[in-house]
């Protein structure tokens, strides 16, 4: 006899999604990913706590500094994280009648309001986010630290490919705070930092270090590799002189650094000086294929968000490998299992390369230490060049031709890897994360879900209107037509059911409004 589902409401269908009822033992399997995903988490954090304490970090400096650094990485991707859901979620929201109750949310919003502000934190949310994440595997590296009598493999596979900091990352400091912001994007903004969070990233787009390499590389792919009719996006605007010098300023800068940044990775490696405990040869492969991977995942997270919202059908015969990625991802809820797949692969991927990339031994050429501290071991050259080489070329061309992106060989490997990921359950414990953060400090009230909830409703019936600007506002219109559910009536365990529904408006958002802020700055076509 087959297991019987759980019904409610007098029949065998989820009385908020339309979807089949679990079985009992589909639950008693999701209670099994919770229990191993938070046994693996847990135990990772005790590992990252032991090897500072004991001082076994490669970043120079005192445990006591590791620590406090670990704990600043983790508070700025949180807020990075959290804020640009919580931002988009309400930023076409009148933020008068919360002037008193959420004094500096109202401060935030009404910053984000003015100009392109909105744009500019993402761009510099962008760069910080892979900062961090290459800051944090500085002090998550223990080379030297006792393996525990535990087998090399085993050690290599779950400790020495950066996988502790990666899980600590994706289900405490990622995926937590978008799901709290989700929630209550008010009482998020609201959270003393978050307009400093905001500023940071507001100074960082000011500098253009990481976007004028990253147009240059672009503009050799359009015209090699990745050739296509469809044409760039460009801002309509006059460019003055004085614009055309800063601009060639900001180009010749920022190609310095780059190039530099990375003959500085490519001699380390070279020289064997990386703390990932294979020949340098396959240190390098390893390099690359991240890279590969990296940018794949994030070319193909656009290119579907972008290529959903329209009929496959016309593009069966002259992209048969697309056609048959996006039957495959659009099939039931896939979408929204592959971009967790996909969180938490980015972060793996970059702290990998952050194990090719760091050399505790390597000379400093005659360098300050202290200049060569914070240009070179805070982790500048690995953050920039993983940001330049595989994360915006990859989204850009992904926006520009999502048929011709997702047509190539790669692609379609790399969703099923992530939905494969998605299926094993290893980030569940950011919802036991997110339950206990709501029952202490992060209180959730039916007013904030409800005026959020009406929010979506609306937004979701946008969707329906055909007169899109342009592909980028694709990405914008392609959220979901569903009403949002009640989430408080609705186990918050599934990852690919409702509990990450309230993301997707903010996932398409983002796509749209960060994608819009690197639109080409010339002069009129």
């Amino acid at each position: 006899m087959s297991p019987q589902p759980v019904v409610t409401n007098g029949d065998d269908v989820n009385a908020y999604s339309g979807t089949p009822q679990k079985t009992i033992w589909d639950i008693i399997f999701t209670y099994i990913k919770y229990i191993i995903s938070s046994g693996l988490t847990l135990t990772y954090v005790v590992y990252i706590l032991w090897g500072i304490w004991t001082n076994q970090a490669v970043l120079p400096g005192p445990p006591i500094a590791h620590f406090l650094i670990f704990l600043f990485c983790m508070t700025l991707v949180a807020y990075l994280e959290g804020l640009q859901v919580a931002i988009l979620a309400v930023e076409h929201t009148d933020p008068e009648k919360y002037r008193e109750s959420h004094p500096r949310a109202f401060e935030l919003i009404s910053s984000v309001k003015k100009g392109n502000n909105v744009e500019r934190f993402l761009v510099g949310r962008q760069f910080f986010t892979v900062f961090v994440m290459t800051l944090m595997a500085q002090v998550t590296s223990f080379p030297e630290i006792s393996q525990l009598g535990i087998p090399p493999v085993i050690w290599f596979i779950f400790i020495q490919t950066g996988l502790p900091g990666a899980m600590v990352v994706t289900t405490i400091g990622s995926l937590q705070p978008q799901l709290l912001a989700a929630k209550d994007p008010w009482k998020f903004m609201n959270l003393y930092g978050s307009c400093s969070t905001l500023y940071l990233c507001y100074g960082l787009e000011i500098t253009g270090i990481c976007t004028h390499f990253a147009w240059m590389l672009i503009t050799i792919l359009r015209h090699t590799v990745f050739i296509t009719d469809q044409k760039p996006k460009r801002h309509q605007k006059e460019l003055t002189i004085q614009d055309y010098a800063l601009e060639g300023a900001k180009y010749v800068v920022s190609c310095c650094v780059i190039l530099t940044y990375m003959t500085y990775l490519m001699w380390g490696i070279w020289t064997g000086q990386a703390v990932l405990p294979v020949p340098h040869i396959a240190v390098f492969i390893v390099f690359c294929c991240c890279i590969l991977f990296l940018a794949h995942l994030e070319g193909l997270q656009v290119a579907i968000l972008v290529a959903e919202a329209k009929d496959p059908e016309p593009y069966a015969q002259t992209h048969p490998r697309a056609y048959s990625l996006m039957k495959r991802a659009t099939y039931e809820k896939n979408v929204r299992r592959f971009l967790i797949g996909r969180q938490f692969f980015v972060i793996f991927v970059v702290f990998l390369i952050n194990q090719c990339t760091i050399f505790p031994s390597i000379s400093h050429l005659g360098i300050n230490d202290g200049v060569w501290f914070v240009f070179v071991q805070l982790g500048f050259p690995t953050a920039l060049n993983i940001l330049c080489f595989a994360q915006l070329p990859a989204q850009l061309l992904g926006n520009q031709d999502a048929w011709l992106f997702m047509n190539r060989f790669g692609p379609r490997l790399t969703l099923e890897v992530c939905l494969f990921t998605e299926m094993t359950g290893l980030a569940h414990f950011s919802w036991v994360v997110t339950s206990f953060s709501k029952a202490t400090w992060f209180p959730i009230t039916a007013s904030a879900i409800s005026e959020i909830e009406q929010y979506k409703d609306l937004e979701s019936l946008k969707a329906t209107n055909p007169n899109s600007a342009d592909a980028t506002d694709e990405v914008t219109s392609a959220a979901p037509t569903t009403a949002v559910q009640d989430y408080n009536g609705v186990p918050e365990a599934d990852l690919a059911g409702t509990g990450t529904e309230e993301l997707d408006m903010e996932m398409h958002s983002n796509l749209g409004r960060f994608l819009k802020s690197f639109r080409i700055p010339t002069g009129k076509n």
